[in-house]
């Protein structure tokens, strides 16, 4: 089949193909929007729900008026363990990976002052690194089912000229002989077509990356009263996920067709920009509020794409493979604009004893968008944007996160215990993630340690491609995440 290098086609079938088949139904945004409260081993331990207390370089990134409570200068740095056990259930076959991996959660520094105006108690400097959300987890899944991913693409095909399909989906379909054109009418066949049987089905889905932030933020402490402060924030960001996909008719219920292995690699990466303002009002000497807004995020993303297909099938009692891969690896770059957020806390300290506070967090998630038309403006990519982002709007929900945690001191000990309830963003889904930690610390006048230790159980659905083509038509993910933060600090 001939091919087209057309900078239009290649952009569509980027975006499709990243978006629909890669992210599931416009996920890929979900991706960048939601975010771990993550850093310090005593953020992590206490729950995350500090925004009303500070003077930890882990509440930073959510309330930057945290930043006023720390009276003495400090150098922090974060590092993780991560472990992920994602039971994939497919049809009635169970399926478990496990995976560990190391990570640099948090490392910053902050410069304390006081200023010479009486009335300002602080006045405080910092920069650093903090940890967003780790996209690091592996499952697989297989069994029996209905159809076949050649139906997708056949039905991608219909009504398109051979210049016109996807050179990463339907066209490498086509020149590995998955589908054909029997009467030349742009009606695309398959090997499936009218075949009820049930055959073997398999995937493979490796995911690596993490979106971190590197933030800058100052602020003051007004006579003990109120702390103002502000940050702006330049999340990176880097993914990658690799699928194998696997068909193949072991009970030869299917004529002429043996098997069939789809790859596709993708590399994203991004950096972008938000700004962060915060509140913290002390009502008394045992309570605080806190009150913070976050703006939107603006990343540039560039997705590195590329697909394999092998197609293996009997033609006159003699057995055909064809493999193909496209000559060249394509790249797209988009912009992606992610929630406001407001975050309204409550903190109780309670004498020399330790703290109890409290994080509301809510999120439209229905607010985000794609950008498409910054680079290629043309009637093609604005009504694709079109209908993205009006996806979007009719997918996704405000949600409402409540995080809560505490702390005990003991002399130089310190105990802490949190928790942590995010709500979903779909439309309609009324599941909760829940998040359990707990912690201790050792702190000195000029030195410290915090271990911290966090539980989360999460469930999604999953599907290999877009449309209703296989039955079932994808596999429901249980995932358990396990961390273990290990922070050291010292105050100069």
């Amino acid at each position: 089949m001939q091919k087209i290098p057309n900078k239009i086609v290649l952009m569509l079938v980027f975006l499709v193909t990243s978006v629909s088949a890669y992210s599931q139904h416009f996920s890929e945004i979900l991706q960048y929007s939601m975010t771990e409260v993550d850093g310090s081993a005593r953020t992590v331990g206490a729950g995350g729900g500090l925004s009303a207390l500070g003077a930890d370089f882990g509440t930073i990134t959510q309330n930057a008026a945290g930043l006023a409570q720390f009276r003495r200068s400090e150098f922090v740095i974060t590092l993780g363990l991560d472990n992920t056990n994602v039971k994939a259930t497919f049809g009635t076959n169970n399926v478990s990976t496990k995976k560990s991996f190391m990570q640099l959660p948090n490392v910053g520094v902050v410069f304390a002052s006081r200023p010479q105006n009486i009335k300002w108690k602080t006045m405080n400097f910092s920069v650093g690194y903090n940890r967003q959300i780790s996209y690091n987890r592996s499952f697989n899944y297989e069994g029996p089912a209905k159809g076949s991913i050649t139906q997708r693409f056949s039905a991608d095909a219909d009504d398109l000229g051979l210049n016109y399909l996807d050179n990463y989906g339907s066209g490498l379909a086509y020149d590995v002989g998955a589908i054909y054109d029997l009467g030349s009418d742009l009606y695309y066949e398959t090997d499936f077509d009218g075949v009820e049987e049930a055959f073997f089905h398999r995937q493979e889905v490796t995911e690596s990356g993490h979106m971190g932030e590197l933030t800058i933020a100052l602020a003051g402490n007004y006579d003990d009263k109120l702390s103002v402060g502000g940050s702006v924030g330049i999340p990176i960001l880097e993914f990658q996920k690799e699928k194998q996909y696997f068909e193949e008719d072991k009970n030869n219920v299917i004529p002429a067709f043996d098997k069939l292995r789809y790859d596709e690699s993708l590399t994203t990466s991004g950096t972008g920009f938000n700004a962060k303002l915060g509140l913290i009002y002390r009502i008394n000497q045992m309570f605080r509020t806190g009150l913070a807004i976050h703006s939107p995020t603006w990343i540039s993303l560039t997705d590195n794409y590329n697909n394999t297909m092998l197609y293996q099938y009997t033609e006159n009692n003699t057995q055909k493979t064809n493999e193909k891969t496209p000559d060249e690896a394509g790249i797209f770059e988009y912009k992606v604009v992610t929630p406001w957020r407001a975050i309204v806390s409550l903190g109780t300290i309670i004498g020399r004893k330790g703290f109890i506070s409290a994080d509301v967090e809510l999120v439209d998630y229905s607010s985000s968008s794609f950008n498409l038309t910054s680079d290629i403006k043309t009637t093609e990519t604005k009504n694709l944007e079109r209908e993205l982002n009006k996806s979007i709007d009719n997918s996704y929900r405000q949600a409402v996160n409540f995080r809560i945690g505490g702390e005990y001191a003991l002399n130089d000990l310190r105990f802490r215990l949190g928790a942590g309830f995010y709500g979903s963003a779909i439309e309609n889904d009324k599941s909760v993630k829940r998040v359990l930690s707990s912690g201790v610390g050792y702190r000195t006048d000029g030195f410290f340690v915090d271990l911290a230790y966090r539980y989360s159980l999460g469930k999604e659905g999953y599907s290999p491609f877009v449309g209703d083509f296989m039955k079932p038509n994808g596999a429901v993910l249980n995932t358990r995440k396990s961390t273990i933060s290990f922070t050291v600090g010292l105050k100069f």
